[in-house]
């Protein structure tokens, strides 16, 4: 065999006249060769340079390429020009049109229009470079690969391509012009792993981009053993963005619902932004349920969810005990607008309502922390509101539409619609531009204005006409004008005067009946109260002055290597004034005295507070009575200062050691009785940033009567005591976690010393980054409560009320034992009734591709477990092991 040694120009000139005797460089390409310098070479191949670019003329041959293929290798890359051939080796790479193809070796035919590629083995024979290929979106790895550039056809060889959140691979495969794949021997799994730990076998499939996968028989293997778990065809959606299709129903048994089918329904892609699913369940033994959600998102306007539960609840034989036949709703919307959506309204809304047994028995709350916290709630709040606020001006508005709902007693309270018009402070005698501040200058006024229309009724009475005609409404105006001074250069003067105007469509007129005989011969007599349609209004204003200062107490540490510095008490008296006038009186028309029986007694009764008996005001009424009040305060705050050692400076912090120690209480000059109210004694602490302590108490000054009632006699005077007893609480919190007694500083020097150690155990300085620290995250939250409160039995000896005392513990954790496992517990015990409170633990185990969740509620009435073995990816969310026993079974 000859072997040729070309000069540059010869070589470059004979390269050309042969590329372009078959067609296959433009003349514009030809310019842009750039071909190193060879000694010698095959005589039936050239060594070429390692990038360059072809462009087929169309002209010239049918079969020719209509665009330009750029290729490139790291290492090598040879011609063979018989043969019209190209072998590029070492991180090749193809590009034509959407087409990439990277590998470590490629072979070109542009006889033929094909490419080969494959991946390269080393020395040890390891494969690398592997084929990677690369279509638009479409993108997958092999072995080895034949394509044809022309017709779109290839064939592969173990390929594995992302589909639908998951991974198809295949022994031979088949690429179709149209893009379809047809598959030999293949399997699909949503485990990323090169050997995954679970698979479905397809024998053959078909797949269809952004459609569907079609497969033969099919079976299911985990860990390399097959299960008995077969079906003879299958059909996996395969399309992105959001697709409308059937949800596919969970099924079970309960012993007193029967054998159910759950969850089951149609999900409708509706467009872009709004989607919604129709669900509904079904039980053997009669029961049912229907359930929509719908989420809707525009972006930068709004975004939100609406959930609406409806179920027929059947549990047990109509001849059992526990029987129970009801109807439970449920309806959540969440509301929310962008921030960016307008700049001076905002449009919100959280609801939640529904029957009071909802929560109780509803079937599709499983046993997690979200199902506790609805299980154990006593009450619900909704909220719809719009705010309005104009630029420039003090003016703002919101409408509300207001919800709550007890469950205790089964009440619903609405408040439909609430506006509130309000005026921020203003100050009309300051003025502008102008840097003096004076007594007037500093007053400022504002007003609001509040409009109500509220309604409060029994669950089973709300959509019924009684409920229209027991709505009540009114508006109320507030005018606050206040000021502020200095006095002496220590003491703060702040008077004010407030205004409240009360407007109501209703009031009420009392009189006095003597007794007489009715229709049935029954004597009437007593105070009777008629309803007065028609506008009415009630106005009052009260003026308070407080006074008040700071005292500061400093003590400085004599030795200045102790680790205290100083400590710190800062005291805040106030004594403040306040006086309003007696708006029972007859000349305001606010009160009625009236005659309550035949002896002549008489009873003073607001024209706006008709108790539980008749139309009260939502708003109230003025006080009754003169009041002129001496209010008493003292707030009290100590703090310490202490050394904070870094590793080159020292520096210092604060530590709260009681963040507020307060006591109120005030006397009322104008009353001519009881003129003393109580006193009260709160405190809060917070020790170590972990646990937070919080106390109230309260004392009286006065005695009890024989009937438990306050008179005008001082304890000290009966008993010899200073104060009598009211009431005691206290409260402690502890929320610690893993990171609660490690600093940061301290994790530096630890993280340092442990270097240390290993480099002088032998390790390089890389030893912290390969170490695995085995940490153990958990959380710990404590809370414990106890009270001493009256009772209602009086203890006529000691001439006051017996007290009880209650007691309540309730504690929550979570604790990480390794990265993939995780335990959480809820639970709590009442020291009163001596017996665990309601409780649930959780178990978590992160199995990569899978996940096993416990959920366990050892006693009460919602006693149950439920254990799931799922594969994580949604796409097989059917793909699970469910074993559970319903907390219905206990009914």
């Amino acid at each position: 065999m000859k072997t040729w040694n070309f000069p540059s120009s010869a070589f470059l000139l004979t390269i050309l006249c042969l590329f372009l005797s078959h067609g296959l460089f433009s003349q514009e390409n030809i310019d842009s060769l750039d071909i190193p310098n060879t000694n010698h070479a095959n005589e039936d191949s050239l060594m070429l340079n390692m990038q360059d670019s072809v462009k087929a003329k169309n002209n010239s041959n049918a079969d020719s390429l209509d665009a330009s293929v750029h290729y490139f290798s790291a290492d090598s890359m040879k011609m063979n020009l018989k043969e019209k051939k190209v072998y590029l080796y070492n991180n090749a790479e193809i590009q034509y049109k959407e087409v990439n193809l990277k590998a470590g070796y490629i072979e070109m035919n542009f006889g033929k229009n094909e490419v080969y590629a494959s991946g390269i083995k080393d020395s040890s024979g390891v494969v690398n470079g592997t084929p990677v290929f690369k279509d638009g979106d479409e993108e997958f790895e092999s072995d080895w690969i034949r394509y044809n550039f022309k017709t779109k056809k290839g064939i592969i060889s173990n390929v594995t391509t992302a589909q639908s959140g998951g991974f198809l691979h295949g022994e031979k495969v088949k690429r179709l012009p149209d893009g379809n794949i047809c598959l030999k021997n293949g399997y699909y799994t949503t485990c990323d792993e090169d050997h995954p730990h679970y698979y479905i076998n397809l024998t053959k499939a078909k797949v269809i981009p952004d459609d569907k996968i079609v497969s033969g028989p099919a079976y299911l293997v985990i860990e390399d053993l097959p299960v008995p778990l077969g079906i003879p065809f299958g059909f996996f959606p395969n399309k992105k963005g959001n697709t409308s299709g059937i949800l596919i129903p969970e099924y079970g048994e309960e012993n007193n619902r029967g054998f159910f089918l759950r969850n089951g329904g149609y999900y409708f892609a509706i467009n872009d932004y709004v989607n919604l699913a129709l669900t509904g369940d079904i039980y053997s033994m009669g029961s049912w349920g229907l359930n929509t959600l719908t989420n809707y998102k525009k972006r930068y306007k709004f975004n939100g969810n609406m959930n609406f539960s409806y179920s027929k609840l059947i549990i047990g034989e109509k001849e059992s005990s526990i029987y129970q036949n009801q109807n439970t709703y449920w309806l959540r919307w969440s509301h929310a607008q962008d921030p960016k959506a307008h700049p001076n309204h905002t449009f919100n809304a959280n609801v939640n309502m529904g029957s009071s047994s909802y929560n109780k028995y509803n079937s599709n709350i499983n046993n997690n922390a979200y199902a506790s916290s609805n299980r154990l709630r006593s009450d619900v709040q909704s909220n719809v509101s719009f705010n309005q606020r104009w630029s420039g001006t003090p003016f703002s508005l919101s409408a509300n539409a207001r919800h709550e709902q007890n469950f205790v007693d089964s009440t619903v309270s609405l408040s439909v619609p609430e506006l509130n018009f309000t005026v921020s402070r203003i100050y009309p005698f300051k003025r502008k531009n102008s840097t003096n501040s004076n007594f007037l200058s500093k007053i400022g006024v504002s007003y609001s204005s509040n409009f109500k229309n509220t309604l409060k009724i029994r669950e089973e009475e709300l959509f019924t006409d009684n409920a229209l005609k027991n709505f009540k409404n009114g508006i109320q105006h507030s005018v606050p004008v206040s000021t502020s001074m200095t006095l002496l250069k220590y003491f703060n003067l702040n008077p004010s005067l407030s205004f409240t105007s009360r407007w109501y469509f209703k009031s009420l007129s009392r009189y006095y009946a003597n007794p007489s005989y009715g229709p049935t011969d029954t004597i009437w007599s007593g105070v009777y109260t008629d309803t007065i349609n028609g506008f009415s209004h009630a106005t009052d204003w009260q003026i308070t002055v407080p006074l008040t200062t700071k005292l500061y107490g400093f003590y400085m540490m004599k030795n200045e290597k102790a680790k205290i510095q100083a400590m710190r008490h800062v005291m805040t008296p106030s004594v403040s004034f306040s006086y309003r006038p007696n708006f029972s009186d007859p000349k305001w028309n606010y009160y009625q005295n009236i005659q309550t029986d035949s002896l002549g007694n008489r009873e003073l009764f607001s024209r706006f507070n008709g108790g539980s008996y008749a139309w009260t005001g939502i708003y109230g009424s003025p006080p009754s009575g003169k009041y002129g009040s001496m209010n008493f305060s003292l707030g009290n705050n100590l703090e310490m200062k202490v050394k904070k050692s870094n590793d080159t400076v020292i520096t210092s912090k604060k530590i709260s050691l009681l963040e507020s120690f307060n006591l109120t209480t005030s006397y009322n000059m104008a009353a001519d009785s009881l003129n003393w109210s109580l006193l009260n004694i709160t405190a809060r602490t917070n020790i170590l940033h972990i646990i937070t302590l919080n106390f109230d108490c309260g004392y009286d000054y006065y005695a009890l009567d024989s009937l438990g009632r306050r008179y005008n006699k001082l304890f000290y005077d009966t008993s010899g005591k200073l104060m009598r007893f009211t009431r005691a609480s206290l409260s402690a919190g502890i929320n610690i976690n893993s990171d609660s007694f490690t600093s940061e500083n301290k994790q530096k020097k630890d993280n340092e010393a442990e270097k240390q150690a290993a480099m002088a155990a032998g390790f390089n300085e890389n030893y912290l980054a390969d170490y695995v620290d085995f940490k153990i995250p958990w959380n710990l939250m404590i809370d414990y409560r106890i009270s001493q409160i009256p009772t209602t039995e009086f203890n006529k000896e000691k001439s006051d009320y017996v007290f009880k005392m209650a007691q309540t513990l309730n504690f929550s954790g979570d604790l990480n034992l390794t990265p993939k496992w995780k335990i959480s517990v809820t639970s709590g015990y009442d020291v009163e009734s001596k017996s665990i409170t309601y409780t649930s633990l959780n178990i978590y185990r992160d199995l990569h591709c899978w996940e096993m969740r416990i959920s366990w509620i050892p006693l009460g009435f919602y006693k149950s477990y439920n254990f799931q073995l799922n594969v994580k990816a949604s796409v097989l969310q059917d793909l699970k092991l469910n074993r559970r026993r319903n907390w219905t079974d206990n009914i």
